[in-house]
């Protein structure tokens, strides 16, 4: 595990960063599960526009924190949330299980992910965000169950929404956990293992997506996230790559790297603008600006 990896989910410094953080959240229950030590709430933390009116319907974008599915990091993206509050998007901080909470393994993850999606776009009318214009974000761990969400052949399915992405932000993506694989060992179900590996899920009409993947990455080979990418396009879909030389498995956090943190942001924002999820960002929106 690479040093700049969290790994206390009961630090006090993790968790005063949490409540700083998510001032002026709005949380609400998506799911809850029962287990032997009783029912589990799995919450979404919302962060609305100061100019956000109740009747509006907004573009939603939902943060599926990494880990390796094992440590719950609410507020890693909560530098990336509010600039896209600034933005105008409405932005959900996700919990999904992980072990070391819910002695639970990435099949029950993946679940979360689809549930959470379905479940935004059930309730968009109360929640204030546009059933067709959800995008999930994630790293590591998140992204692949974000990823999982897009690319899965069995999604959740009410009859009206289903729990599909409209767009993909990926930072460090794990996209193989099929056999042989670090990933593959923490599946209890190895037939799921290998069904719902991404790498096993190539297809027509996905989502617009985009990677972005360090050279120096330990957990997944910048080359299998480039080799992905191009059969990806094959199939005809928006699949983009974006490599950072010399970025470690957590490069593109804001306390790791700063200029990595604003260049995939800045990017991520012209990703989402170009395919009609917000409009351009104005003028002197990022720090390269000033420059």
């Amino acid at each position: 595990m690479e040093p700049e990896t969290i790994i206390d989910n009961n630090s006090p410094t993790l968790l005063m960063r949490e409540q700083e953080l998510l001032k002026g959240e709005v949380i609400h229950t998506y799911k809850r599960i029962e287990g032997e030590e009783g029912e589990t709430n799995l919450d979404a933390h919302f962060l609305y526009p100061e100019d956000f009116l109740e009747d509006e319907q907004r573009t939603a974008i939902v943060f599926f924190h990494g880990g390796k599915w094992d440590n719950q990091m609410v507020s890693q993206f909560a530098p990336q949330a509010l600039h896209f509050v600034l933005r105008g998007a409405v932005v959900i901080l996700a919990e999904y299980r992980v072990s070391s909470i819910h002695k639970s393994t990435p099949k029950e993850a993946i679940e979360d992910a689809q549930s959470l999606i379905l479940w935004l776009r059930e309730s968009h009318l109360f929640l204030g965000v546009n059933p067709h214009k959800i995008i999930a974000c994630g790293a590591g761990s998140g992204a692949h169950i974000a990823l999982c969400a897009a690319v899965n052949p069995d999604v959740e399915d009410n009859g009206l929404f289903d729990s599909r992405p409209n767009a993909l932000i990926l930072y460090s993506a794990i996209i193989d956990t099929t056999k042989k694989t670090a990933a593959y060992e923490l599946f209890e179900d190895k037939k799921a293992a290998i069904k719902t590996s991404p790498t096993r899920c190539i297809s027509k009409n996905a989502p617009p997506m985009i990677f972005y993947h360090g050279s120096a990455d330990q957990t997944t080979p910048i080359g299998d996230i480039e080799q992905f990418t191009k059969k990806m396009q094959r199939k005809k879909n928006t699949c983009m790559f974006y490599p950072f030389k010399q970025g470690t498995h957590s490069f593109f956090n804001f306390n790791v790297n700063q200029e990595n943190f604003v260049r995939s942001l800045e990017s991520s924002d012209y990703f989402i603008a170009d395919h009609g999820f917000l409009d351009d960002a104005p003028e002197g929106t990022f720090i390269g600006d000033y420059k």
